[in-house]
């Protein structure tokens, strides 16, 4: 008498494949929120190139990646940041010399916001469309945090503007090659 051949095992349970795509799923989602997040916070994304107005007097392209938000009744006044990194462009009605516009934002923004604030060399140069500038890096202390920035003066003859970008320090580094960019092809007056 033959026997019947045993009835081979079954395979071993497979795991769900929906559960595999899961950690890649909330990786994701984090991505999202951590890059959206200042939309949600009330900020815009702007597009590349995209000219924004700030005081009817100065025009600056923000690079792609970074949002804008203009702060609470500072009309004069429009933030751009990336990350950590901060620019405020500021603009300054009327004339004004190179030396008076960073001597009064020194006073009147730098010294008051910092607990402790050294101010590197200055140097002159100029936007891509002629106009005159002034920069000088600086490191201060403000609530426990060393910041470093560079603040760059940009006096027309009608008009002056401030590009002022900060960081804690060591985070500035990286966004160097957008910052040099976008504020010498500004256009001030």
């Amino acid at each position: 008498m033959s026997e019947l051949p045993a009835a081979p095992p079954s395979p071993p349970a497979t795991p769900r494949r929906e559960w595999r795509w899961l950690p890649v799923l909330a990786v994701l989602a984090v991505i999202a929120l951590i890059e959206g997040g200042g939309t949600l916070a009330g900020a815009s994304a702007t597009p590349a190139g995209q000219p924004l107005l700030v005081g009817g007097a100065v025009r600056i392209g923000p690079p792609s990646g970074w949002t804008a938000a203009e702060p609470p009744g500072a009309p004069q006044e429009l933030v751009l940041t990336r990350g950590t990194v901060t620019l405020r462009v500021i603009a300054v009605p009327g004339p004004i010399g190179l030396d008076e516009l960073a001597t009064k934002y020194l006073a009147e923004v730098l010294h008051p916001r910092f607990d402790a604030v050294t101010i590197g060399q200055p140097s002159v140069g100029s936007l891509a469309s002629g106009v005159p500038t002034l920069r000088f890096g600086y490191v201060g202390v403000a609530d426990g945090v060393l910041i470093e920035g560079v603040a760059t003066f940009a006096a027309a003859p009608t008009e002056g503007a401030v590009f002022d970008a900060s960081a804690p320090k060591g985070d500035l580094a990286w966004a160097a090659p957008d910052l040099e960019s976008t504020i010498r092809g500004a256009e001030v007056g």
